[in-house]
């Protein structure tokens, strides 16, 4: 099943294009800040973003990858990325996000989020999601709890490519 284009109230999701590489690395790839309590590490090459949109674009079909391009509606800049995949490791589907530096602290992920999980939901019946964040990252953890996972327990974490061990918290949401 290919990743669908969703319209929400300020935003659209849409899968990646060849012609997003230059914005994925200025928005986020490029950014440290961003990178810190991430898995992966930011780079001043390119070519990582590149990377990152063939990966991407491979997985167009795969039924337990979908990662959506979050882009503002009026000005179509690219503000982040959100993902819903199924973790073969926990056995249950998971989400992952990241956000432009300039975009953070405006309720964007938390809307795009919602509409990535909400249609996941809806279209391939999921009814349990997982979710994780570095200790540090409180940002993180607000928009977690705001679309509605519970708490469960600490975990190791390890993020900005294995640059950083820390502990993360570990979340869980059940649909009923």
């Amino acid at each position: 099943m290919e990743t669908p284009i969703i319209e929400i109230d300020r935003l659209l999701l849409r899968p990646f294009t060849f012609g997003d590489i230059q914005e994925v690395y200025d928005c986020w790839q490029s950014d440290a800040d961003v990178a810190r309590y991430m898995m992966w590490e930011s780079s001043e090459d390119i070519e990582k973003a590149k990377e990152f949109i063939n990966f991407e674009l491979s997985m167009l079909q795969d039924d337990k990858w979908f990662r959506w391009c979050i882009v503002d509606k009026m000005s179509k800049n690219i503000y982040g990325t959100c993902l819903v995949y199924f973790n073969d490791d926990e056995n249950c589907w998971d989400i992952s996000y990241n956000l432009g530096k300039k975009y953070w602290g405006k309720g964007y992920m938390t809307e795009a989020m919602k509409s990535a999980m909400d249609y996941i939901s809806d279209i391939v019946g999921v009814k349990e999601y997982i979710a994780a964040h570095a200790i540090e990252n409180t940002a993180s953890g607000r928009v977690i709890e705001k679309l509605g996972f519970q708490y469960e327990k600490d975990i190791p974490y390890i993020c900005n490519g294995g640059n950083i061990q820390t502990t993360g918290r570990f979340y869980r949401l059940n649909i009923e």
